[in-house]
């Protein structure tokens, strides 16, 4: 009876050490991403690529920052970095990384950074 007791013991652990594995290792590498433009035919440059006017969907790296331009002739330029920070899933992996060593492996994938902001809308001011 005792080897039995052991034998559920060591798949428990098993277990627990196998769900806790680097959560962040499952999160997709990319997340949404939009930026909303106040005119409609203003020019939206994400990461130095054109991406569209006015309003722009993409997809974009979760662990590293985006820097935004949207411009049109007669307006002032803007420009945004968004920055990223941990996301609840690294959040987690350092917690149980701190009880067992093996989720910290989660930290070095995407997963667990993500953007500060996802969705930026900008208004253009008029050149004076």
């Amino acid at each position: 009876m005792e080897i039995a007791k052991k034998l559920v013991l060591i798949l428990l652990v098993m277990s627990i050490v196998t769900l806790q594995l680097g959560c962040s290792m499952v999160i997709p590498p990319k997340q949404r991403f939009s930026v909303t433009a106040s005119e409609t035919d203003a020019k939206i440059y994400i990461n130095g690529e054109y991406m569209g006017k006015g309003n722009v969907q993409t997809r974009v790296k979760r662990n590293n920052d985006v820097s935004i331009l949207v411009k049109k002739e007669g307006f002032i330029p803007v420009s945004r970095n968004i920055g990223t920070d941990f996301s609840l899933t690294g959040i987690l992996d350092v917690t149980f990384g701190y009880f067992l060593v093996v989720p910290l492996i989660g930290l070095f994938f995407p997963g667990c950074r993500s953007l500060e902001q996802t969705n930026v809308a900008v208004v253009l001011e008029k050149e004076e």
